[in-house]
């Protein structure tokens, strides 16, 4: 598995064909997605960052902050 998503993912995502480059990007940068343009014009996203602002997590360690707030810290 590669390290940025493939031009059919990224066309899945936007909605789009694999070869509409232009609604891509557009798509993307309204978005604020982060992706570096290729040498073919298509936009390189990486597949932890698309996982990362999908709410996918594979990583298993500790949050640094609770999910939820501690709410028994406001009980007087």
């Amino acid at each position: 598995m590669s390290q940025y998503l493939t031009a059919t993912e990224l066309a899945e995502l936007c909605e789009c064909k694999p070869n509409q480059r232009q609604i891509m990007i557009n798509w993307l940068d309204d978005r604020r997605w982060i992706y570096a343009p290729g040498r073919s014009g298509l936009p390189r996203v990486a597949r932890a960052y698309h996982d990362r602002k999908m709410g996918i997590n594979d990583d298993k360690t500790k949050a640094k902050y609770a999910e939820t707030p501690n709410l028994q810290a406001f009980a007087a």
